[in-house]
């Protein structure tokens, strides 16, 4: 859960939220569903002006209270609840469910996370989310720092890596009168391989399981740095 970021989280990620619209739009079906780790609601918005009927969970109050001010702003009535992938709110059961950028990659329970997902659709239900790769966080990210500065806001972003896991440490310098405010904190990407992932899918009940290169229709390849998975809740019969 984004704390030190999560006023500021928009300064510094690109806006591609169009892009992933239609990543999203082109492998879930329509009706209602929910969009897991919504952050600040971009992504759910953009679903939501393209008629799916779509609330948004994240367990970060910072995130939410941005969402909601977004939607407000929008002058759309989109809700969000507080709450985690582990645990997905649903009051009847969901013709999708969706979990964006990284989320899944965050989970430590990997398996109770999917079974909540799960649980919340409907028969033939489907549940798309797109993870950081195994490469990228190996390869790319881990060992390395990256920093930044938006409208007098400056993050420096360190990464290491510890077994399955990277560990990131984020410090944000935001302007407070004639002094700036230091916020830390240190946040858990879990590393997981594109067929940890699927067989854990697979283990949950789901069927149908598919992964893509984020973006594309294409498998994903041994550099590919995000990966898109699709997967179904098995019909009835």
């Amino acid at each position: 859960m984004y704390t030190a970021l999560g006023k500021v989280y928009d300064l510094f990620y690109p806006d591609d939220t169009q892009r992933r619209a239609d990543a999203y739009a082109a492998v879930l079906p329509s009706g209602e569903g929910v969009d897991i780790g919504c952050g600040t609601g971009a992504l759910t918005l953009a679903l939501h002006a393209r008629g799916y009927r779509v609330y948004g969970v994240d367990p970060s109050p910072d995130m939410l209270n941005a969402a909601q001010a977004r939607a407000t702003n929008a002058g759309v009535n989109v809700r969000f609840v507080q709450a985690s992938a582990q645990d997905v709110p649903a009051a009847h059961p969901l013709d999708f469910a969706l979990a964006a950028n990284d989320v899944f990659n965050y989970v430590p329970r990997l398996d109770k996370a999917l079974r909540s997902v799960y649980k919340a659709l409907k028969a033939g239900g489907v549940f798309a989310f797109d993870i950081s790769s195994a490469y990228k966080l190996t390869e790319v990210l881990a060992g390395n720092t990256f920093t930044q500065t938006e409208n007098d806001v400056t993050y420096i972003w360190q990464n290491f890596r510890r077994g399955k896991r990277l560990i990131i440490d984020f410090t944000v310098f935001s302007p407070q009168g004639e002094t700036y405010i230091k916020t830390c904190e240190t946040q858990v990407q879990y590393i997981r391989s594109r067929e940890e992932v699927t067989d854990a899918l697979a283990a949950a009940g789901f069927i149908n399981i598919r992964a893509y290169a984020f973006g594309t229709k294409r498998a994903p390849a041994a550099d590919t740095q995000r990966i898109l998975f699709t997967a179904q809740k098995e019909r009835r019969t």
